[in-house]
């Protein structure tokens, strides 16, 4: 079985972290754990352009990780809902809203966010900001910019041109310090959304569902022998603790 996931999507993957990352060790426990395993392998592939198209699709991969589910009970036509099963959740996480420190900037009710303009990099997920009883985007509540990196987005909100960058709570911590930013921008306390993270194989594998079966079981295990917190937990206080 060979599997295909990227680097520099700390804590979560990267061949240079403890355990290659936080989700690479959960999914490495869950395979150890899972009923009848197999052999398999990891390939790192830093173009995650390349992941689900054509690579995944196309089974040059059995399975891929992490990925976001968009809603698909919604979305159902979303190429990812398309093409793809998704395992159980490997970890959920917060996509914050990242404001200027000198504003006041409240996000109490989506309505506080309406005639906002918000950064998100190009070719990451929109759907939480187009999820049903929101729909930002469909009917022009706000306006999205796309920039190059999360780095130019936060370069915007310093410039004063977006009102927020919103990516998750991990990358932008990561962007702040590495752009010496962290005295100026500041996330915003509640959440935009929370999202999940998963393993994801094409519907078209032959053996899909049974791969899928494996991870879950494994999963299932993992979190019965109390080694899921444990891995959690230790990947989350190194992260922090490096930032400190």
């Amino acid at each position: 079985m060979k599997l295909l996931t990227g680097g520099g999507f700390a804590p979560f993957t990267d061949p240079a972290l403890p355990g290659q990352g936080l989700i690479t060790e959960l999914v490495n426990a869950a395979l150890e754990l899972t009923p009848a395993p197999v052999s398999y392998s990891i390939t790192w592939e830093n173009d995650c352009s390349k992941h689900l198209f054509p690579k995944l699709n196309d089974k040059e991969f059995d399975m891929g990780f992490p990925w976001f589910k968009p809603d698909c009970a919604s979305t159902h036509r979303d190429e990812r809902c398309v093409n793809f099963h998704f395992s159980e959740p490997l970890i959920t996480i917060p996509i914050m809203l990242f404001t200027r420190a000198a504003d006041s900037f409240s996000f109490d009710a989506d309505s506080d966010i309406e005639g906002m303009t918000l950064c998100r990099p190009k070719g990451y997920f929109t759907h939480d900001l187009d999820r049903p009883g929101r729909r930002w985007l469909s009917e022009d509540k706000i306006t999205l910019v796309q920039a190059d990196s999360p780095a130019a987005c936060f370069h915007l909100v310093q410039q004063g041109r977006v009102d927020a960058a919103t990516v998750n709570l991990f990358l932008g911590a990561n962007t702040l310090i590495a752009e010496g930013l962290r005295d100026s921008i500041l996330p915003v306390e509640r959440p935009l959304s929370e999202e999940a993270l998963h393993v994801v194989i094409s519907k078209r594998h032959w053996r899909g569902t049974s791969h899928l079966y494996r991870v879950n079981a494994g999963l299932k295990a993992l979190k019965k022998e109390g080694r899921f917190e444990e891995i959690v937990a230790r990947h989350l206080e190194q992260f922090w603790g490096q930032l400190q």
